[in-house]
């Protein structure tokens, strides 16, 4: 590698590190913006907790195994899961470092590694010239024009909320789906994804086969929504691109991706739906959580008419003369079609297909009509133009982070616990062990438990948890009539119970021969070393 191409690399991964800035900022502000009796976790989302504990499976199994076993169950079953990241989690975990540390460093290397792909990408298909800081700006952190339309919602729909509390209004779970490239790489693993999926397009423009193709079976056992998204993507290209030219991709790039949809289905849809824990789980998260059509306009609005306008601008028919733009289209296609597949299919969360991937297929589209916008708006208005246009494309991501890392933290969750959970899970860690069941009637107590000692927790995670609503059931009747569930006969269980009335101590006692253990302000802990239901 010469010198020129040395200095070019660095640069470019500078501008990379300029564009990972704002993840930078966001977790910084995460970290330091709560209240003093709060402690931050490290887990800015629900679903990251789950990372972790998948994790902590490895070093908490009484054998060791390439696989793990869900930490969502009441017991410790057959592992029978594996991705590449939580066995470098679990290598992390065991090294000594804590879990709470892990996630926040994970996110931010892989927001800079996509970044550093999405520059790659775009410098093939656009020849540099004065554009090109400001348009790879918009590929990263550009949106829809959701903000407004969150604005038009408020005043124009009957609403308590403050203006701010509707912004988002018309953006899923208020924005934390990430329906754009860069809001979604905040998510931990999301970002991993992305780099994985980004890394796969840009060696297969560079005509990269193989370096492609693993990228595509490491995404395979990553994670199943997002690894299915690509290889269909990549499937409908390859048929395409076999029928304008059969000798355009080589013979063992086809049956690589032919092998990695078999693999894909086997894996998926027959070896875990062997096991009754996993189907329970499967049917749990089949959901109809859908995009619907009025979060499709004004998530894709701008990218969409930037595709329009290339496509129609050049004729459709010379437009996709090349593999790229075939490529793009069939991106986005498949990923529209999957993230609205309960027009045709049982719904299976669609809404999880999305996470910045059509808007990213779009903008791809879009870019030859967006060099000729930013060429028009410099020439009519100069500056002031352009800052119109990135005030316009910037508005949805930049209002999503200053709202919700401005906003001081004061109530408890998965991203903040307090001292007093951390002297409960202190006491467990030391007193449990594998075989420990946790019976809690607190979410986060039980839900953390998997995070911060071996035990394993009656329900927990409201979707991973097998045969969630037999078990919330059971829990229910115990603490509304004292009716015990025969699956906590003969084990090691541990009660963590909120002091707020809603169980009869006097009746604990009755029912199970259990030991008074450990007091905090707001909760009570007793334990059996071998529960024995007794007789009512």
């Amino acid at each position: 590698m010469d010198k020129k191409m040395i200095r070019s690399a660095i640069k470019n991964w500078a501008f990379a590190f300029k564009l990972t800035v704002p993840v930078f900022i966001f977790f910084g502000l995460y970290l330091a913006n709560h209240s003093k009796e709060l402690t931050p976790t490290g887990f800015i989302q629900y679903d990251n907790v789950s990372y972790i504990a998948f994790a902590k499976q490895y070093l908490d199994a009484d054998a060791l195994h390439w696989q793990y076993a869900n930490p969502f169950n009441d017991q410790e079953l057959s592992p029978i899961y594996f991705q590449p990241q939580t066995l470098f989690f679990a290598f992390l975990l065991k090294m000594g470092v804590p879990p709470g540390i892990i996630l926040i460093p994970f996110t931010i290397i892989c927001a800079l590694v996509c970044f550093r792909l999405m520059i790659g990408i775009y410098d093939l298909l656009i020849e540099k010239n004065e554009y090109r800081v400001f348009s790879i700006w918009m590929f990263a952190w550009g949106g829809g024009v959701l903000v407004i339309s969150g604005i038009l919602f408020h005043f124009t729909m009957p609403t308590d909320h403050a203006l701010a509390g509707d912004l988002f209004a018309l953006d899923p779970e208020h924005g934390w789906w990430g329906l754009n490239a860069g809001r979604a790489l905040l998510f931990s693993c999301e970002a991993y994804y992305h780099a994985l999926f980004f890394g796969c397009v840009f060696f297969l423009l560079k005509r990269k086969w193989l370096a492609g193709l693993i990228l595509m079976f490491i995404l395979l056992l990553s994670h199943p929504f997002t690894s299915i998204e690509l290889i269909g993507i990549i499937c409908c290209w390859v048929f395409i691109e076999f029928i304008i030219n059969r000798r355009f991709l080589p013979w063992w790039f086809i049956s690589g991706v032919t092998g990695c949809l078999a693999l894909y289905t086997w894996y998926y849809l027959f070896y875990l739906n062997q096991f009754p824990d996993h189907r329970s789980v499967a049917d749990q998260y089949s959901l109809n959580w859908r995009l619907g059509i009025y979060r499709i306009i004004p998530a894709y609005l701008l990218v969409g008419i930037l595709a329009i306008v290339a496509i129609f601008k050049k004729t459709a028919l010379s437009y996709f003369n090349n593999y790229a733009t075939r490529l793009f289209a069939c991106w986005f296609i498949v990923a529209f079609l999957l993230a609205n597949h309960e027009w045709f299919l049982k719904a299976r969360q669609p809404i999880h297909f999305t996470r910045g991937y059509i808007w990213t297929s779009l903008f791809l589209l879009g870019l030859p009509a967006l060099q000729q916008l930013n060429a028009a708006l410099k020439n009519k208005w100069g500056k002031i133009g352009l800052a119109g246009l990135a005030v316009v494309f910037f508005l949805d991501n930049f209002s999503w982070m200053l709202i919700n890392s401005t906003s001081k933290a004061t109530q408890t969750s998965t991203a903040y616990i307090t001292q007093e959970h951390k002297k409960i899970f202190d006491y467990l860690k030391k007193e449990t062990t594998n075989h420990t069941l946790l019976i809690s009637n607190d979410e986060l107590i039980s839900y953390m438990s998997t995070l911060y000692t071996e035990a394993y927790p009656w329900v927990s995670h409201p979707y991973t948890t097998p045969f969630v609503q037999t078990k919330k059931s059971a829990l229910n009747r115990w603490m509304q009539s004292g009716e015990t569930d025969p699956a906590w006969a003969g084990r090691k269980v541990v009660f963590v119970l909120r002091k707020d009335g809603t169980i009869n101590m006097q009746r604990l006692f009755k029912t199970f021969q259990v030991t008074h253990e450990y007091d905090t302000d707001n909760f009570v802990i007793f334990k059996c070393d071998s529960l024995l239901i007794k007789s009512p």
